[in-house]
């Protein structure tokens, strides 16, 4: 008995430690041929014990005999089962199933696939980028995805680019999306200082060249760096950011080291620019065929032969270069990179530096439970800007005073002042600018210092909810310098000379917090995130003139203006936050059918007390009917979607709008600055309202050879800010109010994605994607608002747009010009008022169309993109370019000559239909020609790539300025304009020769 006894004991003993040497820890990491996979399913097969990778593909999994097997799985993957056999570390990776293959987005605060969204996201891998000449991210993607219109302001090297997501939805100046760079939502104003401007000593009024505008924000990011950009486009996908979604999102993704792998990686390229389409200006006979008509035989030959366009465009070179270290270990893993980019511009004068560094890096501690990490950027950049500028006066900017120069006079000289030369230059007068002058005797820099850096933790509290923090710093110092020489004919320079010193300082602080709870049951999925934002903005601003120099040294000027006489400055401050809770769920029922609910209260200092706070959210489902057996086995893919919701919008709105406040401005030498009324009470100013309805179908046949979606969609703002003028006598001129009125966005967006050949050496795939936008301005009952300035000869207070019920934002109001009678004067209908003419610069269509082609090591690419029914009004035509024009002794485009004793040399030029023009397109804007080296096991070489890229090959349009991708910023009472061609920097043809290395 007690043998038997004992013997049961020693058993049950044995078993219980057998069974605890035989549960253990089990961790690793999940990826694919191209680095980790978050969001992949690890089961103990056979058990409910699983979990799934973090967003750097780790897992940890407890309690795991020792004799078991681990189910790795992942949508669009093949599945692995791989025994245990004792291993504590086990390293997967999944190879792809064209069959089951399913895109992975990056959401907010999350990561998802394509078949579990119930909202509109796209998707856009580094190897599907953009190639060539890239300044900033938004030019990766052009063309990429439906829905998204990209167009860049100008040609110049870092031109600000409009990013438009399902059509223009607000009134004010910031149409463009939240941009979010690895976690942290960046700062939407500008952060390079705009050079230029200033006030005349004489007037106090703009500089008489004009202002530059300002840089795109994000050009501090080095292309090279980004692994991917998601696109959030609707109501269900943009919510969880509130108010700052508006307009969508943004999500930009940096590359990072692979666990297990150190790899070192070099890249360069070598580019020359030309502008292709350079407009053609009257040749020095024709030049004086036409002033000999118009003088009746007096004009005066000056006898040179001058070519302006010689003196003012050049071939551009463009240098750039990138090297990037990662790897890691079991627990980690770090990249660091830096970049170098010298780009010069086809005008002279005009270049672009950036120097980028970059940092990131992951550590887990604790088996896996703790995740630190960091990603840092560090970019300055420096640019110089020549005078081409968004606001020149009648006389003109650079570009304008090359069309209009007399090619009969010389440009340099050394007569005297009695004989129209001023410093060297021919500067007959004010009203007569040399370009070359312009060149020489004016300057402007700037220079822009960024940091964006952002540490956070993660920490799995259990195996289904972990804790999340991220603290990011957005920071930025950037400081414009320009000088006019005393040489320099132009009001308020000559004889006296200007310097202008600009300086703001941006700091963005972001602190967020969230739980993530999410657990699998069975073939089921519950995914919940709640959390906290706050952001703070700081903009700090220092502005100097000064005036009557001695010196004609620009550079002196600039770094020692206390060798002015006479001063004018001004500062300001603004401090802005944002307080947020947010709440998401979503819910995936038997692979089938995915449900999700976001809800986010947004607190802004914009806004006074009464309406501090604004409550916004949206829901949305989805139906994979392809899961159904019932279905068409046609179909590999067939998903269903819809969703509804509202988000706040106060971009646009500027600070502390809600109260009464004065300023006093900048002056000058002969005034002291003036008290000006900035903002009045308005206690009750609230969020504008953006609401959204979206509904999709995700659609894949021949084995998802030929895949993509079909979406409608209806964007409807009300409620929206805008800047209002009362009607006087009133006791203040304007106010910031919610005005009663519906901006309607509604179209419709198609993709399809194929792969018509696929062979072992040979393939061929393609994306072509088209959206269908209508915009309109439904039930206002504000006032009739004039926009969209015309600058020129005979121009002053002139306009070409207006805000009106029942027309598209940015609508063309002008006179109906419908000809010339026999004495050369203009026709106009309507009895010579202005009128909306049934034109707007928004277009109705936009398209990319992408094929990318392969032959064993050998591919090509070429990318069409193009926009179709928008409208531009050619200022540049209207102001220098006209009969008149000849009149006063200026030259003129060469499709001008025909007009030449036909039209009345004293016609006034107003603005009218005549100047609007067919703005529609399509170019052919990429094409890229790369090889692939074999190398070997020996060589030192993981991978060498070479490549040709071409930029800008041809467009096919009928407008006939030098691009139609063009705007220049023409803003009038507040209100943005669009489609307003004014001297705009042209664009160039680039072509690239490129090496990709990695070893």
């Amino acid at each position: 008995m007690k043998i038997t006894l004992l013997k049961s004991f020693l058993l049950l003993g044995a078993f219980v430690c057998f069974g605890l040497a035989k549960a253990q820890t089990v961790s690793g990491t999940v990826s694919d041929a191209n680095g980790p996979l978050p969001g992949a399913s690890v089961v103990v097969k056979g058990t409910t014990n699983g979990t799934q990778t973090d967003f750097d593909g780790n897992y940890t999994i407890n309690d795991v005999a020792a004799d078991a097997a681990i189910v790795f799985s992942y949508i669009g993957f093949s599945s692995q089962e791989i025994a245990v056999n004792g291993q504590t570390t086990i390293n997967v990776v999944l190879q792809e199933d064209a069959n089951e293959l399913d895109e992975v987005v990056v959401v907010g605060y999350g990561t998802t696939t394509k078949r579990s969204t119930v909202g509109a996201v796209e998707s856009v891998k580094a190897e599907e980028f953009n190639k060539g000449v890239i300044v900033n991210p938004q030019q990766l993607i052009q063309g990429k995805t439906a829905g998204v219109q990209i167009s860049t302001t100008s040609g110049e090297p870092g031109a600000a680019v409009n990013v438009r997501v399902r059509g223009t939805a607000s009134v004010r100046s910031n149409n463009n999306p939240l941009f979010v760079v690895d976690g942290v939502p960046l700062n939407g104003a500008n952060t390079s200082a705009a050079t230029g401007g200033g006030s005349d000593p004489n007037t106090g009024g703009g500089s008489d060249i004009g202002s530059s505008g300002s840089l795109d924000p994000l050009s501090f990011l080095n292309p090279n760096d980004i692994a991917s950009i998601d696109i959030l486009q609707d109501a269900a996908s943009t919510a969880i950011y509130g108010s700052r979604g508006a307009n969508g999102v943004v999500l930009i993704t940096t590359k990072s080291g692979t666990s297990g792998r150190d790899v070192l990686e070099f890249s360069s390229t070598f580019s020359v620019g030309y502008i292709g389409n350079r407009p053609e200006v009257l040749s020095r006979e024709q030049f004086l065929d036409a002033q000999n008509i118009i003088s009746g035989g007096t004009f005066v030959d000056g006898g040179f032969n001058t070519d302006t366009y010689d003196e003012i465009f050049r071939t551009s070179f463009t240098q750039n270069y990138n090297i990037a270290y990662g790897g890691g270990g079991e627990n980690g893993n770090y990249r660091i990179s830096m970049g170098y980019q010298d780009q010069e511009g086809e005008v002279e004068d005009s270049t672009f530096d950036r120097l980028t560094a970059r940092f990131n890096a992951t550590q887990r501690f604790f088996d896996n439970k703790l995740k630190l990490s960091t990603q840092a950027t560090i970019s300055n950049i420096e640019s110089q800007r020549p005078p081409i500028t968004n606001n020149p006066n009648a006389r003109g900017d650079l570009l304008s005073a090359s069309i209009g120069f007399d090619p009969t006079q010389p440009l340099t000289g050394s007569g005297t002042r009695d004989q129209g030369f001023i410093g060297g230059f021919f500067q007959p007068s004010n009203e007569r600018r040399n370009p070359l002058a312009l060149l020489e005797l004016t300057r402007a820099t700037s220079s822009t210092l960024r940091a964006l850096i952002n540490v956070s933790a993660q920490y799995r509290i259990t195996d289904n909810l972990t804790i999340n923090t991220l603290v990011g710093l957005d920071k930025s110092t950037s400081s414009a310098a320009s000088a006019e020489s005393r040489n320099f004919a132009a009001n308020g320079t000559l004889d006296n000379g200007r310097a202008n010193l600009d300086e703001i300082d941006l700091t963005n602080t972001t602190w967020e917090s969230y739980l993530n709870y999410n657990k699998e049951f069975g073939d089921d999925v519950l995914d919940v995130v709640l959390g906290h934002s706050y952001q703070e903005f700081v903009n700090e601003a220092i502005t100097l003139r000064a005036f009557n120099f001695e010196t004609i040294d620009l550079f002196q000027m600039i770094n020692n203006i206390a060798g002015a006489q006479q001063f004018a400055a001004n500062t300001s401050l603004e401090r802005d936050e944002l307080q947020s809770f947010f709440f998401r769920t979503n819910y995936s029922l038997n692979n089938k059918f995915n449900f999700s609910g976001t809800v986010r209260i947004d607190g802004s200092s914009r806004f006074g007390e009464n309406n501090q706070y604004g409550t916004f959210g949206a829901f949305g489902a989805s139906w994979a009917l392809d899961q159904e057996e019932w279905f068409p086995e046609f179909f590999d893919t067939f998903k269903l979607r819809a969703n509804w919701g509202v988000t706040g919008n106060q971009e646009g709105l500027g600070s502390n709008q809600f109260s009464s406040r004065q300023r006093i401005g900048v002056g000058n030498q002969n005034d002291p600055g003036a008290i000006g009324d900035v903002a009045f009470d308005e206690p009750d100013l609230q969020w504008e309202e953006n609401e959204q309805l979206s509904i999709g179908v995700d659609y894949g046949i021949l084995d998802n050879r030929i895949s993509g979606s079909v979406n409608y969609f209806k964007r409807t703002t009300s409620q929206f800010l805008l800047q209002v003028n009362s009607a006087q006598p009133a006791p203040q001129p304007f106010v910031f109010a919610n005005v009663d009125g519906d901006i309607v966005n509604e179209g419709v967006e198609f993709t399809i994605n194929a792969i018509p050949v696929q062979t072992e050496d040979f393939s061929w795939d393609l994306n072509f994607n088209i959206t269908y936008t209508d915009n309109i301005l439904e039930n206002y009952v504000g006032p009739e608002i004039d926009a969209g300035q015309i600058n020129g000869p005979g121009l002053s207070r002139a306009f070409s747009q207006r805000l009106a019920n029942n027309q598209p934002l940015f609508s063309f109001f002008t006179r109906d010009w419908q000809g010339l009678d026999e004495n050369g004067g203009n026709i106009f209908g309507s009895e010579g008022a202005q009128i909306f003419i049934g034109e707007s610069a928004l277009p109705d269509f936009s398209l990319g169309f992408t094929n990318n082609f392969s032959f064993k090591n050998w591919d090509l690419s070429l990318f069409f993109n193009g926009q179709f029914g928008q409208s531009i009004y050619n200022n540049t035509r209207n102001a220098f370019s006209t009969i008149p024009n000849l009149s006063q002794g200026r030259n003129v485009f060469a499709d001008t000559l025909p007009l030449v004793g036909v039209e009345n040399p004293f016609n006034p030029q107003s603005v009218s239909s005549r100047f609007v023009e067919d703005g529609s397109f399509l170019r052919l804007q990429n094409v890229t020609l790369g090889h692939n080296f074999n190398v070997g096991e020996d060589s030192a070489f993981s991978s060498l790539r070479l490549f040709l890229n071409a930029q800008n090959l041809f467009v096919i349009t009928d407008y006939s300025g030098q691009d139609p991708e063009i705007s220049t910023d023409r803003t009038l009472n507040n209100l943005p304009s669009l489609g307003i061609d004014l001297t705009s920097y042209p664009r160039p043809t680039t072509f690239s020769l490129g090496v990709n290395a990695s070893f």
